[in-house]
């Protein structure tokens, strides 16, 4: 198989360089935009890929020119032996390992997470009300999340990125509250708008709140500036003057970033997503368990690719994500 260095594009020239890897199904918490408020039944240990089929994939993209890879879950930190995962996926030659968490364990695992080669983390928070955050999540602890982000930027798994999603009328009066963390810290704060992507009823238009919402709220903090959008992202972002950290918004709905969107998504049972919101997914677990060759495995990626659609539908009909059964079951 021919190494490429330089990504590759999709039918609408958009560069394909990053992979968000699902590991597992599973999570210690029940968050209600997320998960099923009666759970979820999780996909048996051998429905699951294996650390070294993920590890093949990635090696298989990175020969395409994959820089990025993210991995998420479910909660990724509930995975076994996912130190040894992560040395493995760095030593792929991947530029960018991260990893989305809910913070419950990351406090106990964040050394040893950067020696293995974990460059930084998202940790989603959408509260800093212990009652609210209560509410959302069912079971977590909002101290754990406070002590996971402060070990993350003592053993430099940074910038900390904080995901947040405002959701009205339960916690879209933090929005300020939340911007206002950058002024002192290295902290990128990302709003991310709530998505038409649940299957227990919680989600309905108007509890979402936009983009321009979002930016109203933080504008009386000081002096936003907009800085240099690199067209290789969803995150538009911002920063006050003379702030130390970043605020990004990811406006999925109001004013979605299809049109520069760079990434795959690998389900935890071995379906690569060309978008979230899309049906259509290509499986390499079968052929990858039936024998399929490295060579095999290239077309599979290669057509992930090609058969990626040039935006989701979500601005005209928001019920296009109605097929999905829970963000935990995709890698959200």
């Amino acid at each position: 198989m021919k190494k490429i260095t330089q990504p590759i594009k999709d039918s609408y020239n958009r560069r394909i360089d990053y992979l968000r890897v699902s590991i597992t199904d599973k999570c210690n918490l029940k968050c209600i935009y997320c998960m099923p408020s009666k759970g979820l039944k999780y996909f048996k240990e051998s429905e699951v890929l294996t650390d070294e089929e993920i590890v093949r994939f990635v090696r298989i993209a990175h020969n395409h020119g994959l820089r990025k890879v993210r991995i998420t879950g479910g909660e990724p930190l509930v995975r076994k032996n996912i130190l040894q995962l992560v040395s493995s996926l760095k030593k792929t030659g991947i530029r960018d390992l991260s990893l989305t968490t809910n913070g419950m364990l990351l406090a106990g695992l964040a050394g040893d997470l950067k020696q293995a080669g974990l460059d930084r983390v998202n940790i989603s928070l959408d509260t800093m009300d212990a009652k609210i955050y209560r509410k959302i999540t069912k079971e977590g602890d909002i101290e754990r999340v406070w002590e996971s982000i402060r070990e993350a930027e003592r053993v430099n798994l940074t910038p900390v990125k904080i995901n947040v999603v405002p959701i009205r009328g339960i916690n879209d009066g933090e929005i300020s509250s939340f911007a206002s963390l950058t002024l002192k810290n290295n902290f990128h704060i990302r709003f991310i708008e709530f998505m038409p992507a649940s299957c227990n009823g919680v989600w309905a238009k108007d509890k979402c709140v936009s983009s321009a919402e979002i930016l109203k709220q933080i504008s009386g903090l000081g002096n936003l500036e907009r800085l240099k959008f690199k067209g290789r992202g969803p995150s538009r972002n911002y920063r006050f003057k003379g702030a130390a950290g970043v605020i990004g918004i990811i406006s999925p709905l109001s004013d979605h970033f299809c049109g520069y969107c760079n990434r795959l998504r690998l389900t935890a049972d071995g379906k690569i997503r060309p978008c979230l919101f899309s049906k259509d997914e290509v499986d390499i677990k079968t052929p990858m368990r039936e024998g399929a060759s490295d060579d095999e495995m290239e077309k599979l990626f290669l057509r992930a690719v090609k058969i990626k659609p040039q935006r989701h539908l979500l601005n005209e009909d928001p019920s296009a994500g109605g097929h999905l059964k829970a963000m935990s079951k995709i890698g959200g």
